[in-house]
């Protein structure tokens, strides 16, 4: 630049008066001399581009990471925060359900027996109690359930839900039905209060489980909502980079060759 302006002066100072003929005569000539003058000398101001694709994968694995990654910082915080509170009440719910079935397990163990309900087949069918292979084959063949024999889910489910099992549960039915009393006697009584309490109970754990299972459909919905932003935030961000540059570059006028000082964006 000190050239520059030096080619200038002296440009000025040999008389030149039209602005056109100082352009061309004098600072081409010496500037020229220069090997620097074809090269682009300058100075870059900028701001480096992100990649779509490592942000989506940023985001996947954690959302809001991408937006970081990005410079979209408020964005990135409410991902994180969706993030911990889908966790944060998937945990909450789950422990929520696995108490309250500790507790019907429990209570249905304290007061729904098996032996009392197997009493009453045996006597409906006239069999012996002792043959429970005969009675299983029997309750199949006249209930639309069966006992379970592990006390699995199904099992807890079973006992509370269908009236076949009312006999189990000890707080209404003292007597064991005869073999003259007809099946829709046992299938229609009503439910006892044990009966009834515990199909809340196993209903409020099930309603925690749905809900855990809502929180962690909602954790994954952050995951790929997140995914999508950070590439969305990506493209923003790099239409919105401008690099500029100022740098010396060859120039012609009228088969004369001159350097323009020139200042360039690109974006």
């Amino acid at each position: 630049m000190v050239a520059l302006f030096a080619a200038l002066i002296l440009a000025g100072t040999a008389g030149a008066t039209d602005w056109r003929e100082f352009m061309i005569a004098a600072p081409s000539a010496q500037i020229a001399l220069q090997d620097t003058v074809f090269e682009e000398v300058e100075e870059e101001y900028t701001v480096d581009a992100r990649n779509g694709g490592k942000a989506l994968i940023f985001s996947a694995a954690l959302p809001g990471a991408g937006q970081l990654y990005a410079g979209s910082y408020l964005k990135a915080l409410g991902f994180i925060a969706v993030e911990a509170a889908g966790w944060y009440l998937y945990s909450d719910f789950s422990g929520e359900g696995n108490r309250i079935e500790d507790e019907f397990e429990a209570y249905a163990n304290q007061n729904w027996s098996e032996d009392q309900y197997w009493n009453a087949i045996a006597s409906l069918a006239g069999l012996s109690v002792d043959n429970r292979e005969a009675l299983r084959e029997w309750e199949h063949a006249n209930f639309s359930h069966g006992l379970h024999l592990e006390k699995d889910q199904q099992y807890y489910e079973m006992i509370g839900k269908y009236n076949q099992f009312n006999y189990g549960w000890n707080d209404v039915y003292n007597t064991t039905p005869r073999p003259t009393d007809k099946i829709i006697y046992l299938k229609e009584q009503e439910r006892s209060a044990k009966r009834l309490y515990y199909e809340g109970r196993r209903n409020a754990s099930n309603t925690a489980f749905k809900r855990a299972t809502g929180s962690l459909t909602l954790v994954m919905i952050n995951h790929l909502a997140s995914a999508l932003d950070a590439v969305w935030t990506v493209s923003r961000h790099n239409r919105s980079i401008a690099e500029a540059r100022l740098l010396f570059e060859p120039r012609h006028l009228d088969q004369h060759p001159y350097s323009a000082l020139t200042l360039r964006v690109d974006w």
